[in-house]
């Protein structure tokens, strides 16, 4: 399998071209499976907790990111993270993308990350932390506490801290 995903990291690399009228832009050319899987990001099941599920996209878009990935390899790779029950999603999900859009490398990260969150961190669990960050307050939380809670909750609540103004007078 890792013979596989090389081959077609390969190909990417040697198709990349940039978009017309951006000639001027260092074409990516991403990074190989190995390089990717010595950053150890975990596997997903599943069995997961909704909340790991949303740190596990986070921690494999850092990862893309250190690796300078491309668009093509973070559904790649990222996908084949997933095990177990998680892995039968993605087998269903793709075969349906694939029809839908053609073919698989027409999946973008964003999709994937949509289609994600759909299937495993439902829009009823993003509301629900959105109420949980508009609802806090500090109570007998310590400062060091309720900042934590104030950072992990807000990221269900972006349009509440966008500006660091509201930010500031959220805290």
């Amino acid at each position: 399998m890792a013979r596989a995903l090389n081959r077609m990291t390969e190909f990417l690399q040697q198709n990349v071209q940039p978009q017309q009228g951006d000639q001027s832009r260092v074409v990516q050319t991403g990074c190989t499976y190995e390089r990717f899987l010595a950053h150890r990001t975990p596997a997903l099941t599943r069995d997961e907790d909704l909340l790991n599920a949303r740190r596990w996209i986070e921690d494999l878009e850092r990862t893309f990111e250190v690796c300078g990935c491309i668009e093509a390899q973070m559904v790649l790779y990222g996908s084949y993270m997933l095990q177990g029950e998680a892995a039968n999603w993605w087998e269903t999900k793709r075969q349906v993308l694939e029809m839908e859009l053609g073919s698989f490398a027409a999946v973008s990260w964003q999709r994937f990350k949509k289609e994600f969150d759909d299937s495993f961190f439902p829009i009823s669990m993003r509301r629900q932390k959105a109420r949980e960050f508009n609802d806090l307050a500090q109570g007998y939380m310590t400062v060091e506490q309720y900042a934590r809670k104030f950072m992990e909750l807000g990221r269900f609540a972006p349009h509440l801290i966008a500006i660091e103004e509201l930010q500031v007078e959220r805290f």
